[in-house]
């Protein structure tokens, strides 16, 4: 499974919910944040970044840190539900770069891709609220620009995979129902 959202959307913390009704549930989930295990793969390579300086790396060696995160997703998802974390495009220097080319989609070979939405002026208070990341302060119509680029990459990836594509509403204060509507999505791809 992958779930995907623009940053500020509320991503994690509809995942950070999920994981919690896994657990009440007694389903075998583990989520993966595919940023996290780049990281861990550009530390190795010998870069040693904050997260959100990836995208401002060399182009190929991002890719070489992008795949080799790939295979290392794939080796960890041995038993249970794996969710990867993720962006279905990254803004880099060089111009919009998809977060799922092909090679990452072969080798991950999700059953569902998820993108988690929310109104661009709400995205938008999140993001400045946020101090934990480096996020550029961005206008209303361009986070609109970013929700349209991610259902259109959503739809290139579903049609490369043969994975359904589920939109699940992260509006304010509506947390708990998106991680709900994610449980019963996940439930029942894995039920078929």
């Amino acid at each position: 499974m992958v779930v995907t959202g623009i940053p500020g959307v509320g991503k994690t913390t509809v995942l950070n919910e999920l994981q919690d009704l896994a657990k009440q549930n007694k389903f075998d989930l583990v989520v993966l944040n595919f940023g996290t295990v780049m990281n861990e793969v550009m530390r190795e390579l010998g870069k040693d970044l904050h997260r959100d300086d990836m995208r401002k790396q060399n182009i190929e060696v991002q890719k070489k840190a992008q795949e080799l995160a790939a295979s290392e997703i794939a080796n960890r998802s041995g038993h249970g539900t794996t969710v990867v974390d993720t962006h279905m495009f990254i803004r880099s220097v060089s111009g919009l770069w998809a977060g799922l080319p092909q090679n990452v989609l072969t080798r991950l070979n999700p059953r569902l891709f998820v993108l988690v939405e929310a109104d661009p002026e709400q995205i938008a208070a999140r993001r400045r609220s946020d101090s934990d990341r480096k996020r550029e302060r961005t206008m209303a119509e361009d986070i609109m620009f970013d929700l349209q680029w991610s259902r259109a990459t959503a739809a290139a990836s579903a049609v490369s995979t043969g994975a359904p594509v589920k939109v699940i509403r992260n509006d304010a204060g509506r947390q708990k129902q998106a991680a709900q509507e994610l449980f019963q999505a996940i439930r029942s791809v894995m039920e078929d």
